[in-house]
This record gives C-alpha cells, sequence and structure tokens, in this order.
C-alpha cells in the first residue's frame, strides 16, 4: 500500500473502527473482531486488526470490565506475530489503558511477560508518566457542532475542513463584526499557546481562543484565508503537464478555490501580477522562501512546524502562502495528540530523524530534532510541486505502525535526492533541484543551517549570474583562485607592471640614456638599483593592504569562518582593492620618477636640466597605463572570487549595495585611462617628431590590446556588479516587505 493510496487506507481503517466503536456502544457483548477485518491486503488487514484491539482494549478495561491480555488476541490471530514478536505499540496500549482505568501496573510484569522486547518496554513504558494513546483513530469530540449553529461569541457559516480531531469552520465573530477560521476541538493540548507566539506575514495569525469547559470544546479563531491551500493548488495542477505549469497555473487554482467560497479575487495585488507572469521554477523559489524564511522565525521563538505538508500550508485571496497547524507532535515518548496526526499524507514529508522521533521503539527523542527537521520536509514539498511527484513515490505503508516508521527512516537513510536531468538545460532549474536536493540530505548536517539560509538561496536561485558568482561549480577557475588568492593577486598586478617598465626602460634608453653618451652598463646598474627597491616595496605594501582579505578568503575555503558575519569594513576593503594597488603603483612610478634622473645625474658629468622633467613625464605616462591595467585585473578577482566568497553563506549584504555602485562608476574612469592614455602617448611623441618607428609600432599595439582587455573586463565587471547590486534590491524589498507586513 503506497503512501499515495493513504486516504484510502484511512477511510478504511475510520469506517471499520467507527463501526466497531458504534457495535460496543450498543451491545454489552464484545463485538467479533473477525467481522470487521478486510480481507486483503495482508498489511492493510494486519494494520486494521491492531488498531481493533487498541479499542477493544479500551472497553474492556475501561468501560466493561471484561480484560483481556494481549497474549489472548495473539492466540486467536497468527497473523499479529511477525519475526519482531508481537508490535510494542499494542504491548504500550494495554499497558496505558490499565493505568489510565486507575490500576498499579508493574513495569517488570511486562518485562517478564515479553522478554525479547525488554529493551523497547523498558524505553516505552515510563514508571512516572502516564503518556498517549498510539490508537491511530481518535474519535473526534465535536460531532454536535454542526453549520448554522451559533457556538459561543461565532456563528458557524459553513465547513472549510475537518481533520483527525478537529473541524474548521467559516465564522462570523459576532463581537468583532469579522470573519474568522475556527477551529474546534476537544479542550486539549497546545497549540493555542504555540501560535499566540507567532506574527508573520506567512504564518496564519491567531487571534485567541476561547474554553466551553461545559462542552469540553476549545475554540480557536484565526485569520481567514480563502484561497484554499497548497495540496488544492497541486490537485489542481495534476492535469496540467509540469513544463506547461506557471505562475498563472496557480492564480487559476487559486481563483476557483475564491470562486467556491463566494470571495473575488483582488484586484490591486503586486504579488498576483508578478505571478501572473512567473515561470514554474521561479513561482517555486519565491514561495519557498516565503516559506522558509518563516519556519526560521518560528524555530527562533522556539516552535518547530513537525508537520510541513502542502494541507497545512494556506492560500490568501492574493495567492500568498501562509503556514498554518504549527507545532503537532506525536510519539508515546511524548506529551501531543496521537499518532493520527501523523497518518497517511505527513509520513511522506518527515525526515528521517522525525520518523525516528515518531517510532515508540526508537531511541530517538522528539526534543533532538530541530529546524532541519521542517526544512527537510518543504524540500519534499517544493519538489513535489517542481516534478509533479514525491522523490519516495515508491515507500509502502505495511505491517505494524512502528515497524512502518523504522523501515521508511531507514529507506530515507539510504537515499540521497539527486537533481533530476529530465527537459531541456534551465540554469534556474538546476539550481533549484540543487538546494532541494541539499535540503532533504538524510544527514541533518549537511542540509541548510537554518530556515533564513535556505530562504536565501532559493531568492539566490532567482538571479543565476549572482549564483554562480557566489557558489561557482566544481572544478571552476575561481575555485582555484580561492585556493591562493594572494599568490594570484600579486601576479595580476606585476604582470602590466613589467611590461609597462619594460617599455619605460626601451623608451628612455633610445630617447634620453643613449643621446647622453652614457654606457648601457651605467644604466642597466641604475635600473637594476631603484626597481630591485621599488618592486619588493611596492609588494610589500600590497600584500599588507590585502592581506586581511585573504586570510579570511584562506579559512572560508578552508570551512573555518568564525562565529561572526564577515565584518563590512572586510568586504568594503575587498571591493576597493583595485583602487588600492592603483594608487600603490602611482607612488612607486613617481617616486622612481624622481630618482632615476638623481642617479643618472651622479653618473653622467654633464647632465641636462632637460631630462629631469622628461624622465618623470614618460614614467608619469607609464604609469597612469600600469596602473589603469591592475585597476581591472584586481577588480575582476575581487568581484568574481573574493567578495562574492566573503558574502557565500549571506547571499548578500544591503549594507555594501552603495559601495558596489560607486566602484561600477570608478571603473569608467580607468576604462578611459586604459584607453585614452596610450593614444595621448602616442600624439605626444608624433608632435614631438619623434622617428623611432618601432617604439611608436610597439606603444600602438599595447594600447590597442590594453584596450581591447580592459574594455572586456569592464563589462564583465559591470555585468556582474549588476548582477549582485540586484541581488541585493531584490533582497532588501523582500526583507522590508516581511517587516512591514509582520508589524
Amino acid at each position: 500500500m503506497k503512501l499515495d493510496d493513504a486516504d484510502k487506507t484511512w477511510s478504511v481503517l475510520a469506517e471499520r473502527l467507527e463501526t466497531f466503536i458504534s457495535n460496543w456502544e450498543e451491545k454489552d457483548k464484545a463485538p467479533d473482531l473477525e467481522k470487521y477485518l478486510p480481507p486483503d491486503p495482508p498489511e492493510l488487514r494486519r494494520m486494521v486488526l491492531v488498531e481493533l484491539i487498541k479499542v477493544d482494549l479500551e472497553y474492556r478495561w475501561q468501560h466493561r470490565k471484561q480484560p483481556k491480555h494481549i497474549e489472548q488476541y495473539a492466540s486467536e490471530f497468527d497473523e499479529l506475530k511477525d519475526e519482531a514478536g508481537l508490535p510494542c505499540d499494542l504491548i504500550y496500549e494495554e499497558f496505558h489503558i490499565r493505568r489510565m482505568s486507575g490500576e498499579e501496573v508493574d513495569l517488570q510484569e511486562f518485562v517478564e511477560r515479553f522478554p525479547h522486547q525488554a529493551t523497547e518496554l523498558a524505553r516505552l513504558l515510563p514508571a512516572d508518566s502516564v503518556g498517549e494513546s498510539t490508537c491511530l483513530y481518535v474519535k473526534k469530540e465535536t460531532g454536535d457542532v454542526e453549520v448554522g449553529q451559533t457556538v459561543d461569541d461565532f456563528h458557524l457559516l459553513c465547513k472549510l475542513g475537518a481533520g483527525a480531531f478537529a473541524s474548521v469552520f467559516l465564522a462570523r465573530q459576532n463581537s468583532m463584526q469579522r470573519l474568522v477560521a475556527l477551529k474546534v476541538s476537544g479542550d486539549k493540548g497546545s497549540e493555542p499557546q504555540t501560535l499566540a507566539q507567532l506574527d508573520h506575514p506567512h504564518i496564519v495569525r491567531v487571534y485567541d481562543q476561547r474554553q466551553l469547559r461545559d462542552r469540553g470544546l476549545r475554540l480557536l479563531y484565526m485569520q481567514y484565508v480563502p484561497g484554499g491551500t497548497l495540496h488544492d493548488v497541486i490537485r489542481h495542477l495534476r492535469n496540467v503537464p509540469v513544463d506547461e505549469r506557471s505562475g498563472s497555473s496557480v492564480l487559476a487554482a487559486v481563483d476557483e478555490s475564491l470562486a467556491k467560497r463566494g470571495e473575488a479575487p483582488p484586484i490591486d495585488s503586486h504579488w498576483r501580477e508578478m505571478l501572473a507572469e512567473a515561470s514554474w521554477p521561479e513561482v517555486i523559489c519565491r514561495m519557498g522562501a516565503q516559506l522558509a524564511s518563516a519556519l526560521h522565525y518560528a524555530e527562533q521563538r522556539g516552535v518547530l512546524h513537525r508537520d510541513v505538508k502542502p494541507a497545512n500550508v494556506l492560500i490568501a485571496a492574493d495567492a500568498l502562502p501562509k503556514l498554518a497547524d504549527f507545532n503537532i507532535s506525536y510519539s508515546s515518548k511524548v506529551e501531543g495528540t496521537t499518532a493520527a496526526a501523523y497518518f497517511g499524507g505527513s509520513l511522506a514529508y518527515m525526515s528521517p530523524e522525525q520518523l525516528e522521533a515518531c517510532n515508540p521503539i526508537h531511541p530517538r527523542k522528539p526534543d533532538e530534532l530541530d529546524g532541519r527537521a521542517d526544512l527537510y520536509s518543504l524540500g519534499v514539498v517544493l519538489w513535489e510541486m517542481l516534478h509533479g511527484e514525491r522523490p519516495f513515490v515508491d515507500e509502502k505503508v505495511e505491517g505494524a505502525w512502528s515497524k512502518n516508521l523504522e523501515i521508511m527512516a531507514a529507506r530515507r537513510r539510504d537515499i540521497v535526492v539527486q537533481p533530476s536531468r529530465k527537459g531541456s538545460p534551465d540554469l534556474l532549474r538546476d539550481e533549484l533541484q540543487r538546494v532541494l536536493s541539499a535540503s532533504m540530505d538524510p544527514d541533518p548536517e549537511l542540509r541548510w543551517a537554518d530556515g533564513a539560509q535556505m530562504a536565501r538561496r532559493l531568492q539566490l536561485c532567482l538571479h543565476p549570474h549572482a549564483q554562480q558568482l557566489l557558489h561557482p561549480p566544481q572544478g571552476s577557475w575561481r575555485r582555484v583562485v580561492r585556493k591562493s588568492p594572494l599568490a594570484i593577486l600579486i601576479a595580476a598586478v606585476l604582470f602590466p607592471h613589467v611590461l609597462a617598465t619594460a617599455l619605460n626602460i626601451y623608451y628612455n634608453w633610445v630617447q634620453i640614456v643613449q643621446p647622453l653618451g652614457m654606457s648601457w652598463r651605467d644604466f642597466l646598474i641604475s635600473i637594476l638599483v631603484i626597481n630591485a627597491l621599488a618592486y619588493p616595496m611596492g609588494v610589500a605594501v600590497i600584500c599588507f593592504c590585502a592581506w586581511p582579505v585573504t586570510r579570511r578568503l584562506r579559512g572560508l575555503v578552508r570551512d573555518k569562518p568564525s562565529t561572526s558575519d564577515v565584518p563590512s569594513a572586510l568586504r568594503n576593503r575587498t571591493l576597493r582593492l583595485g583602487h588600492t594597488v592603483a594608487l600603490i603603483g602611482i607612488a612607486a612610478w613617481f617616486i622612481s620618477g624622481l630618482a632615476f634622473p638623481i642617479s643618472l645625474n651622479l653618473m653622467v658629468e654633464e647632465f641636462p636640466l632637460s631630462a629631469y622633467w622628461h624622465f618623470p613625464a614618460s614614467l608619469v605616462l607609464c604609469c597612469l597605463i600600469a596602473t589603469a591595467y591592475p585597476f581591472f585585473h584586481v577588480t575582476f578577482l575581487a568581484i568574481q572570487v573574493y567578495y562574492p566568497t566573503l558574502i557565500e553563506r549571506l547571499g548578500s549584504q544591503a549594507e555594501d549595495q552603495d559601495a558596489l555602485i560607486r566602484l561600477g562608476r570608478s571603473a569608467g574612469v580607468y576604462l578611459v585611462l586604459a584607453g585614452g592614455v596610450p593614444m595621448l602617448s602616442i600624439a605626444v611623441l608624433i608632435v614631438s617628431q619623434l622617428q623611432h618607428t618601432i617604439l611608436l609600432g610597439i606603444l600602438s599595439i599595447v594600447g590597442l590590446v590594453g584596450l581591447a582587455v580592459s574594455f572586456f573586463l569592464y563589462r564583465t565587471i559591470q555585468r556582474d556588479l549588476f548582477a549582485l547590486t540586484e541581488l541585493n534590491r531584490s533582497l532588501n524589498l523582500r526583507i522590508a516587505s516581511s517587516e512591514q507586513s509582520t508589524y
């Protein structure tokens, strides 16, 4: 019996148990269990048998004083046993019911009766706690509440839905003259206290609760969300091929639900306008980010959902998703509701550790769960939306409750959900699949750390270019640069400076030194001495300025980040690295421009005064060429590698927006220098009647090649900056919208 058939299974189980309970209440004689068992399949028959015995135990021990022990049932039904013996939850149920009936039950009695299950029983049968029933079926305590009635302050207009132990009505609150969703249930549990803590735009707002102690009812009234549920949307889209789904498909499903409730779609809704133009992967990214942020908000306040599934995601009239039914939990080891809360559909979305925590015979405790279990469930929900089916479609519900949970948890421990390669290549779809695969990793340590991180990654999927910058694929050159950031930065700076130095040396020898009659040997000594001082000093200053950035980069690459965020000052230093190396280069060339004529004057007896301005002038021109190119090289590395690595774990930084915009503007100034200075130099040489054709040719080629490279880097940098600023802008708008809705 597959999980897709769980609703049918529940119907069969509920129908037979209701009939069995009615016959027990109408007659003094115990009904014959055999008459209520389905003929097949065997796993369904055994499940129904176990649940019938639990009900039979309750009536015999608590109502009819006709006690019966588990061994007696086992002697009547051979199918009750399997290789592990009798179901532990059935043994527990006898212990629980006998204690509830007021009997002093000794744990040792059960250990002696079932020695092969002593370990599990010691865990399941606490001596100091009454515990909860493991019965899958719970009789609702709201049977006499019907549409048309007025219950306390609420007039019931229509029924919106019904669960295992509660009914939800659309009601008018008379005192406030407003429509509310009224959840009517038995007066127990802690859900109202939990939900009252939560005030988030993507969590259904709970107003308050009222208790009708004389009727044993609790009335929980909350925000009315008329657009149906995400389950309704998925059901509506089953006849639409996955490749043809879009945001318009969601709106059609929501509008259908609104029409059934006599509601009209809102006229002015930015979200609906966006959905109307959105592709299907984009819809999933946006809705997934909203739900992940809601889970993060709840977890920050100590609340786990523990039942994330499409039926618990309500859709507002404007098509915004809202999480409902928080903090449902079950295990015989936990205070909470019954196993019915998790029967059927919920199991299909559970993480392996949550299945273990719900299993009465597993040692994992529910308080060991954290928000990553909810993110796993959200990943399954979004995967189902994307592909039209869940990633575990072959799972079956078979045999006893505990055995089911054990088998399902083991399967999920062994399965790593891999991105599907079906269909045409789609960068957004591929990135979305990778995010969802990570959220469903069997190991919680390998999932997203919290809902905020998952929300950022989903939001980042909408910006594929920024996504590639922040998370380059394996084998990318960016990952190589990350491992040796300082060495590669120094190489990127030195290369144009070395070329400019060679060009300047050749020009000075031809135009200045050779006419003075100075020997090549003396000129070479001067060059070596000055450059031997200038280059190491320049490299040292660059290392000093870049070291804080590159050190943090290496730490992040080695997966040893600090507990705090990367400081804003360090991120700004990274964005200014191009300016920094340009200024250092200008300073080094300017000092060299003064040092060269002085050193040559010491070697030549007659050194003309004109050489004192000729040398600095030639060095200034080469300096401007040499500093424009390193700016583009280093800024390219900073935007493509260094800065994205620093913000990789956060997705984007709002406070960096102005710095990114300024960097884009200043890049245009450097582009003018990279292209204009070589052309200006050529013009000056031509005006000065330079007859050295080779030098003019070299300078022309260098200028054209340098301009082409600089223009390419400029366009790349501008494209990357645009991607990062657009990412910032969209995230800032989302955060601002959430804050406004919250407050």
